[in-house]
This record gives structure tokens, C-alpha cells and sequence, in this order.
């Protein structure tokens, strides 16, 4: 048994369903010429464009199950279909009733059954134009959204190369400035190599969260589902691993889950070391769930934010007496933004809460089911 009988007789046997139509309407219009017995020229000529509109619907039908591989764009192929015979079908019952030149019943028949296959066979074409029509612009849609994906992620990685580079000029500068001023003997050993230390221990730093960055943006579109807790919990890990004081509470993270790819953990522990330095490293942490999204608020009891909001995220933006590199908040923002979220700040003054708004695995995987059916399409 071949691969195509067999499917045809255990699985997608719709697909052919149009050359069946045309097959059958073909058994009866040779049944009726076996019947009549005595044939002649008209019903020969009848009986020939019958066979003629049924072996084009057969073929049309062939080409079609080959192309077309979805259920509901076959039904919308079908639904043109049965109203291509529809028409068709009113027109040749008025044709077979008031037609003088219909002498037999055969005759009528014929006329009616080859008008029948001649209205499925338009329909059937028109339909099928209409799904490719439908199919190329799709495809010209998701074309469009991975061009604009990809100038995106182009500024990104633009914006990252010139900031890793000031980074990094700006510690080997005053490791340059240290090595010279030992060199000289200007300085003590100890108060040389402690900023030289200090600085080799940023640019490390500052070039492994550069390559994070770059890792979720170059698999950005491979999102999973995310233990909001477990990534909380790993993240103040991070965090007390290199500030040991750190303190979080976490309220109403329980049993929620996020759609986000594996580092989202990064975005928490750089919004809880940014406590650490700008306040006294104590953050309250609640997660609350909506239709589709969970937000979670990350507040501190320092003293505020003093940078205008339309520059917080920006690269390299610091307050008057910040400690920082200027580079925490946009990390988050950028790493945030990956997965269809969004960073805020909710308050400032006495102490910061930082919002983060994220879509729940549901609502995000309800997305993918839509843009795996238009693919399919």
C-alpha cells in the first residue's frame, strides 16, 4: 500500500476530498451514458465537456490536498466551492427546465451535472487563491515582524558594544593611572593594587553581563515557563553571594509562573543589588496575578530616586551621589522588554518600589499556539 493510500484511508483523508467529489459526480454522469444505450451527437458532446470539467476538478483537487495541509483553510476552500455550485446548480435547474433544446431527460442531466462540476471547479480555484493570497500575507506580516526584530536587536547590540567599550576604557584608564603611580613609587603597593583589583574585578563583571545580555537577545523567542519563586530565590543567591547583608521577603510568589526566558533570575539580582547600593540592602518583594500578566514589586526603605524617569533606564544614567555604573536599570529594562514586559518605577521619596509586569505561561503560550497555527498556514 503506498504512503498516499494510506493516508488517505486512516488520516487527512479531507484533503482529497474535492477530487472525490469530481470522481463522483464523474461515476454518475458515465453511469447515465451507460444507461441511455443509444447516444447521440448532442449527449456524446454533453457527455464529453462533463468528463472534461470533471477531470480538471479531479486535477484541481489533487494539487490542492498536495498544497494545502490545514483543516479550516480546506473548509474555507470548500466553502467557495459549494457556492460555486450553488450558483451553478439554480442556473442549470432553470437551464434543464426552460432550455427548448434539452430533448431527454439524459440530456438534462448531462447539462445539469456538467454546469454542477464546471461551478465546483470555480469555486474550488477561487477558494484556493484566496487561502495562498491569505498564506503570502501572513508570511509577509511575520517577514516584516523579523526585520523589525532584527534592526531591534541591531540598536541593542549597538548600544551594548559602545557600552562595554566606555566601560571598559574607563577602568583600564585607572588601572593605566594606579600602574603608573606604583611604577613612579608615588603610592603605597597596597593603596595601588586595591582599585587595580577592584577595577579587573568590574571589567570581569561588566563582560559577563554584556554576554548575558547578548545570550537573551540571541534567543529571545525561546521562552519557557518560569517558577516565579525558584527565579527569586536564585536571584537573592546572586545577590548575597557578593553582598553578603542582603535581606529579601518575598510575599504572594507562591505558585506563580511566568513565561520568560531561563535568566530572568539576572533581572531580579540586578534590581536587588541596586538596593543593596543605594539603600540599606532590605527589599520587600510581592508578586500579584492578572488576566495574563503577574506583576511583582520590588521596594526598598532607601532614600529615593533622584534621576528624572525619562533617563532611568537609559544607559550609563546615575543620581548625583551614586555609587553605580549606571548600567543595572537598563540591563533590567532590556532583559524585561525580551519577554513582552515592563519595567516602572512606582515611587520615589522615601524609598523605591520597581514594578515589574510579565505574561503569565498561560497567556504567552496561548500566543504561540496563534503564531504556530499562522505558521502552519
Amino acid at each position: 500500500m503506498t504512503a498516499g493510500l494510506r493516508e488517505l484511508l486512516v488520516g487527512d483523508w479531507w484533503r482529497y476530498s474535492i477530487s472525490v467529489i469530481g470522481t463522483v459526480i464523474l461515476a454518475v454522469g458515465a453511469g447515465s451514458l451507460l444507461l441511455d444505450g443509444q447516444l447521440t451527437g448532442d449527449e456524446l458532446r454533453q457527455g464529453s465537456a462533463l468528463v472534461v470539467a470533471c477531470l480538471c476538478l479531479i486535477g484541481a483537487g489533487a494539487r490542492i490536498a498536495l498544497v494545502v495541509q490545514d483543516g479550516e483553510q480546506m473548509s474555507l476552500i470548500l466553502g467557495w466551492m459549494s457556492l460555486g455550485v450553488l450558483v451553478l446548480a439554480v442556473v442549470g435547474g432553470w437551464g434543464a427546465v426552460v432550455l427548448p433544446t434539452v430533448g431527454s431527460p439524459f440530456e438534462g442531466a448531462f447539462v445539469f451535472l456538467s454546469l454542477l462540476a464546471i461551478g465546483a471547479l470555480f469555486g474550488a480555484v477561487v477558494g484556493y487563491y484566496n487561502v495562498r493570497a491569505q498564506g503570502l500575507a501572513r508570511r509577509a506580516g511575520r517577514e516584516r515582524a523579523r526585520r523589525e526584530t532584527l534592526d531591534e536587536q541591531q540598536e541593542t547590540l549597538s548600544s551594548l558594544t559602545g557600552i562595554l567599550r566606555h566601560q571598559i576604557l574607563n577602568d583600564l584608564s585607572t588601572i593605566s593611572g594606579r600602574a603608573q603611580l606604583l611604577e613612579t613609587g608615588k603610592i603605597e603597593t597596597e593603596a595601588g593594587t586595591g582599585p587595580i583589583l577592584d577595577h579587573c574585578e568590574h571589567m570581569e563583571r561588566t563582560v559577563d553581563r554584556i554576554e548575558t545580555l547578548v545570550d537573551i537577545l540571541a534567543h529571545g523567542s525561546e521562552h519557557c515557563e518560569i517558577d516565579l519563586e525558584i527565579a527569586l530565590q536564585w536571584a537573592q543567591e546572586r545577590t548575597q553571594n557578593a553582598y553578603p547583608e542582603f535581606r529579601a521577603e518575598f510575599e504572594g510568589t507562591e505558585g506563580l509562573t511566568v513565561r520568560a526566558h531561563e535568566q530572568l533570575h539576572l533581572a531580579f539580582a540586578e534590581l536587588f543589588e541596586n538596593s543593596v547600593i543605594h539603600a540599606d540592602g532590605r527589599v520587600t518583594v510581592t508578586a500579584t496575578a492578572h488576566s495574563g500578566t503577574v506583576t511583582v514589586k520590588v521596594s526598598d526603605d532607601g532614600p529615593g530616586v533622584d534621576t528624572p524617569r525619562g533617563d532611568l533606564f537609559e544607559p550609563n544614567t546615575r543620581g548625583l551621589e551614586s555609587e553605580g555604573d549606571g548600567l543595572g536599570l537598563y540591563f533590567v529594562s532590556l532583559i524585561v522588554g525580551r519577554y513582552d514586559g515592563h519595567l516602572s518605577l512606582e515611587a520615589t521619596g522615601s524609598g523605591a518600589t520597581f514594578c515589574l509586569e510579565l505574561p503569565t505561561a498561560s497567556a504567552a503560550s496561548a500566543g504561540v499556539s496563534d503564531a504556530t497555527r499562522g505558521r502552519d498556514g
